[in-house]
């Protein structure tokens, strides 16, 4: 006997572990309705022998339904029954199999991510800086996020009070992580991380020298409203505004003096560093 010729059929396309999860779990809800309407038909079938479905504008030959009638349609509601139970059965180990893949695919990620494109912020007037935004593309994480700190590398401005900073999740969440913060004192090449669990907000005025350090994102006063294409207001305070969020995407750093006269880089670019957890 020759060997049969099996044509070759793998479909052209490539998905992840985790596009996969919500195609499977919706062909379990796509097979649970259609066992819901066979159920449904199983009970209209009984309530039309037994007289009780209204307006159906079908009448029942013969007329009068003896027991064996009845007992047939028992019989063939059974066989039907069994039916839908074997294939109920089958979805709930098919429903644990996703699980278990779910709980295979994620794990708990904490990735930095980093854009070193300088950002030059021109203070001769009043003005987005230069690139607006400065954007970073975060992928290949799992899970949803449980924390992110924001970084500005190697930054200075002869006036930091003047800088409104906004950064944009790719889910559209903000949080401004400084404005009208830190006074008038330059500041010459400090690196900034923004972390709710630092211990206290930019400190306004800055002392002399600033060193670099973390802080909470701190926005002092309201009002401020950044140009396009950055969101109007409000504007979110803390950095767990993303939590809960997908973490993939693009994000986005919005850099604005809000005054003339005063100048200065984010010589370094700037990073985020995301912690995700898995549902």
């Amino acid at each position: 006997m020759s060997f049969p010729d099996i044509p070759n059929i793998t479909p052209l396309i490539s998905v992840t572990t985790g596009q996969t999860i919500p195609l499977l779990l919706s062909s379990i809800a796509l097979e649970e309705l259609a066992l819901a309407h066979i159920m449904n038909a199983e009970a209209e079938k009984l309530q039309f022998v037994l007289g009780t479905l209204d307006n159906t504008g079908v009448t029942f030959s013969p007329a009068e339904v003896s027991l064996g009638n009845l007992l047939d349609v028992n019989t063939s509601a059974q066989r039907t029954l069994r039916d839908v139970i074997k294939k109920e059965m089958l979805l709930e180990f098919k429903f644990e199999n996703v699980l278990d893949l779910i709980g295979a695919s994620c794990s708990p990620t904490s990735a930095t991510f980093t854009n070193p494109q300088s950002i030059i912020i021109n203070g001769d007037t009043e003005g987005p800086a230069s690139p607006y935004p400065s954007p970073i593309n975060v992928s290949g994480l799992n899970g949803t996020i449980a924390k992110v700190t924001a970084t500005l590398n190697n930054m200075s401005h002869t006036f930091p009070g003047d800088l409104d900073i906004l950064l944009v999740g790719p889910q559209g969440q903000n949080v401004m992580l400084m404005s009208d913060a830190g006074g008038l004192f330059d500041i010459v090449g400090v690196t900034l991380t923004f972390d709710d669990d630092a211990a206290t907000p930019v400190p306004t005025p800055i002392p002399s020298p600033f060193v670099s350090n973390t802080f909470q994102p701190t926005n002092i006063g309201a009002g401020d409203v950044l140009p396009g294409p950055a969101p109007g207001p409000p504007y979110g305070s803390v950095l767990s505004v993303f939590d809960g969020t997908n973490p993939n995407g693009t994000w986005n750093l919005f850099v604005f003096d809000d005054a003339g006269a005063d100048s200065g880089t984010i010589a370094g670019g700037w990073s985020l560093t995301i912690t995700t957890t898995c549902p």
